[in-house]
Parts: structure tokens; C-alpha cells; sequence
């Protein structure tokens, strides 16, 4: 009964939509919405909120499903002697985006707490081939013991707020709690520039490409 409860309290929680302030995307609205031109590669799931949001500039917006192609396809897979090879090429065969591609910024939203550390690592190895120096990583990270078992729909509006939805079914997985510390190791040439508390339940991180 107490499980029950609690998966209840959880489920609750998470499928309430809620906003929140978010002064990083304060920053990123100064910084990219204008006449500058800027190539912005989004990590998360589709967002008509998130592609209005950068249309007021002549931005040019890549969109990949991380979860949909990546992550969502690997769960519950036991690793094999080469998960290494695997996962690289299983990284590269999700992301679509060309090798010409520079971007400006990174949305990686809450993905970062769905994906093994060795999995993070080969990513931003990946993604830093078309990243350069003030390149911008965006991620939320939510900061309880629990997390809904599939990341969040999150989606920034024009008035400087977070919109958060939860798509789980009320299951939920252990939170990895990954430090900034953590991640800048994880994250080669990425530094932490900013990291703002959302109430009490959901960290904002800015970091910065050197």
C-alpha cells in the first residue's frame, strides 16, 4: 500500500502541467532572438511553443527526437562486449543532422537523466564536432529521488517561463542526480556558466563550449 501511495502521489505530480520562471531562457531570448542569424539543435521531442519561440530570428532550427530514436529503443537492452561501438553508431544513425552543421546552442532538456554516463560522453563527443567556441548546452535536470520513467515534454514560452507536461504512465525510475561537476566531466569543453533552482523541484543548467 505504501508503494501504491506513493506511485499515486508521483503520478499526481507529474501529470500536472505546471511553468515555471526560468531565467535561462531569459538569456538565451537575449542572446537569440534578433536579427543575428544562429543554428539551434534541439535534442527533445517536437515543440510548435519551441520553434515559435526562436522564429523571430533568421534561426535555423534541427530537430532530433533523442528519446524516440535513441534512447527509447536501448531500454532494457542488456550491453554487449563492444556497447561502445554499439552505442556510437546507434548515436549516429539517430542523429540526422549534417556535418556541416554549426550550432550556436544545444537544447538537451531533461534527456541527460534517461542516458548512461558512458552514453552522455559518446553524444557530446558526437555533437561537439559541430559545436564552437560559445556554443550554448541547455538541460533541466529535476532534483528529487524519483523521475517520471519517460522524460517530460518541456517547452519554452515567449514571457521568459518553462512550460513542463509529463507524458508518463505514473511509473517512475531513480534519479541520477547528476552534478555539475559530473557533467562537465561527462562533457569535454563544455563549462558551467549558469545554474538556476526552479522551485524546489527542477534545476536549470547553461554551459558554455571553450
Amino acid at each position: 500500500m505504501a508503494l501504491a501511495s506513493g506511485n499515486a502521489i508521483l503520478e499526481e505530480e507529474f501529470q500536472t502541467n505546471r511553468e515555471f520562471n526560468s531565467p535561462s531562457v531569459g538569456i538565451l531570448s537575449q542572446r537569440f532572438v534578433g536579427p543575428d542569424k544562429c543554428q539551434v539543435l534541439d535534442l527533445g521531442a517536437p515543440s510548435e511553443s519551441n520553434v515559435a519561440f526562436f522564429s523571430r530570428s533568421p534561426c535555423k532550427f534541427y530537430l532530433e527526437d533523442l528519446y524516440r530514436s535513441f534512447i527509447a529503443p536501448r531500454t532494457g537492452r542488456k550491453p554487449s562486449s563492444d556497447e561502445d561501438d554499439d552505442v556510437a553508431s546507434a548515436i549516429a544513425a539517430a542523429l540526422s543532422f549534417e556535418s556541416s552543421a554549426r550550432f550556436d546552442l544545444v537544447l538537451g532538456w531533461d534527456l541527460f537523466s534517461y542516458i548512461e554516463r558512458s552514453a552522455i560522453e559518446l553524444l557530446i563527443a558526437h555533437i561537439a564536432r559541430s559545436c564552437h567556441t560559445g556554443t550554448l548546452l541547455f538541460l533541466t535536470l529535476p532534483t528529487g529521488a524519483m523521475i517520471p520513467s519517460v522524460p517530460a515534454q518541456i517547452s519554452m514560452t515567449q514571457r521568459g517561463r518553462l512550460r513542463y507536461r509529463s507524458v508518463s504512465d505514473g511509473q517512475s525510475i531513480s534519479n541520477p542526480r547528476l552534478s555539475p561537476t559530473a557533467l562537465e566531466s561527462m562533457m569535454p569543453g563544455f563549462r558551467l556558466l549558469h545554474s538556476f533552482l526552479l522551485g524546489e523541484e527542477m534545476q536549470e543548467f547553461l554551459f558554455g563550449y571553450a
